[in-house]
């Protein structure tokens, strides 16, 4: 009994000393604390901005319709996303309204609307990032790698109702940069943006998040 006491002591102390055996399962990091690493990033600078190309597959209409273009966005209630292609094409939120004009469809009408009540989801650097533990259950996929980067996967469901279903953000493990969204709208749409050569702390002119309408375009507010 006496051995047996003597062996099982050496056998905790040897594992104490060297740590837990090899070969177990690494901790999954927790999405919440992903997406605060990243939501830190966004907060600290000035500004983001980076060149984008959307992908957005209307199952309704059969359509996949692309784009690409230059996004920016800077707190509070600042985002630009203006399309070069198609040209023009713009969503644009200048702190109290957010624009809509796609002339590749419609060239004279443009959409208002108020921030307080517009579409969620448009700028998704405050949408997914501030605050996400309120809004939204949050679930860990994985680490993948995304143009040559490690990233972090996390699936987002909205706790209430919005005007989408289900949200995915793919952040890199290195500098907790936002890489890719994913978003499936209430009537299935799924909207893809993946943003290259991100830029912290640019310089931005006051045009940047600006909009006029074009002569002769009618404003529907909303």
């Amino acid at each position: 009994m006496i051995l047996r006491v003597r062996v099982l002591s050496s056998t905790l102390l040897l594992v104490a000393l060297l740590g837990a055996p090899r070969g177990g399962h690494a901790q999954t990091p927790d999405p919440f604390a992903v997406l605060e690493s990243a939501g830190r990033v966004y907060r600290e600078a000035t500004g983001i901005c980076s060149d984008f190309e959307q992908s957005l597959v209307v199952p309704l209409l059969g359509q996949n319709v692309k784009g690409s273009g230059r996004l920016c966005t800077r707190r509070p209630g600042m985002f630009s996303m203006r399309f070069t292609d198609p040209k023009g094409d713009l969503y644009l939120a200048d702190g109290t309204s957010l624009w809509r004009y796609q002339p590749s469809t419609d060239p004279k009408q443009v959409l208002k609307i108020a921030l307080a009540s517009g579409p969620s989801g448009v700028d998704f650097y405050s949408e997914f990032l501030d605050s996400p533990r309120t809004k939204y259950k949050a679930a860990y996929e994985g680490r993948q790698a995304l143009d040559g980067k490690s990233v972090h996967q996390v699936a987002l469901t909205p706790l209430e109702k919005t005007s989408y279903r289900t949200a995915k953000l793919w952040i890199d493990a290195g500098d907790s940069l936002l890489r890719k969204v994913e978003i499936t709208e209430e009537n299935g749409s799924v909207r893809t943006v993946r943003l290259r050569r991100v830029e912290l702390n640019p310089k931005l002119a006051e045009d940047v998040f600006r909009f006029t309408p074009p002569a002769g375009a009618q404003v529907i507010s909303r």
